[in-house]
């Protein structure tokens, strides 16, 4: 027969063991209103992204001379937290009035089954989102380059308009480099902070950002250049500074815009 104490501990170490389990289990394998199981980080980034074209749902010979919805590209910045509000939010609203086609851009573990969703390799979600905004130009550039007009970085809980969205890019040359938003330089309290000149600007980024793909074109090359050649921890900021180093703009002010 077993001495008391010998099963004494067996039984806490079962009991230790089952707890340990169990917590593994629950942050592995947590229930979730986007997906039956959410798994592990570290199975996730064996994830294998679906075809970039399938995504946002375009034919592979759609492209600006044969198609009425290649005007423009929305690369929406977003959080997992957010996908099954702000995001989902967006695709059932204005994202299905638009000339063009939309994205979401997340967390490499991020999934949301039902949303045109690219989760952006080696990117979390920790803010400022700095890596996740030029990464996600990046893969505009590299996916869909050569297929839309201009291309649009907005943030998840901004409303656009689609027809008129339409109507203004459709009086502007897409061809040359335009950097188009609400123009900006700072506080005049953190202007020095901000490293800008007397004569440079940044489209800012809450309302959305325009950029032609010419534009794109000029600056996609070197995002990485600029990621490890940040000044601030402004995201929009050093948007502006990449853009007009690389593509020699910077963002139109309102006067500029009025009489494009």
């Amino acid at each position: 027969m077993m001495p008391r104490r010998n099963k004494w501990m067996h039984l806490v170490a079962g009991v230790v063991a089952g707890v340990t389990i169990g917590v593994f289990l629950k942050l592995c394998l947590r229930t979730s209103s986007r997906t039956s199981i959410d798994v592990c980080p570290e199975a996730a980034k064996s994830y294998v992204a679906p075809d970039p074209l399938a995504i946002i749902g375009l034919d592979s010979g759609e492209n600006i001379q044969n198609s009425n919805r290649t005007l423009v590209f929305v690369g929406v910045m977003t959080a997992e937290q957010y996908l099954t509000s702000r995001a989902k939010a967006v695709y059932d609203t204005w994202a299905q009035d638009l000339p063009g086609r939309l994205a979401f851009f997340s967390s490499e573990v991020s999934r949301a089954p039902g949303l045109p969703l690219v989760p952006l390799r080696y990117v979390d979600d920790s803010y400022p989102p700095q890596k996740k905004s030029f990464l996600m130009l990046l893969y505009m550039y590299e996916n869909y380059g050569d297929r839309f007009e201009w291309f649009m970085r907005a943030d998840d809980d901004v409303y656009v308009r689609g027809d008129k969205l339409g109507e203004f890019l459709r009086s502007v040359d897409s061809t040359k480099a335009q950097f188009i938003g609400q123009a900006g330089r700072g506080t005049a309290a953190e202007r020095d902070a901000l490293s800008l000149d007397y004569n440079e600007n940044f489209c800012m980024g809450g309302p959305g950002v325009l950029l032609s793909r010419e534009t794109l074109r000029r600056v996609a090359p070197h995002v990485k250049y600029c990621l490890k050649h940040l000044y601030t921890t402004h995201e929009d900021v050093e948007l502006g500074r990449c853009v007009a180093k690389f593509a020699g703009v910077s963002c139109t002010w309102s006067y500029d815009v009025s009489i494009t």
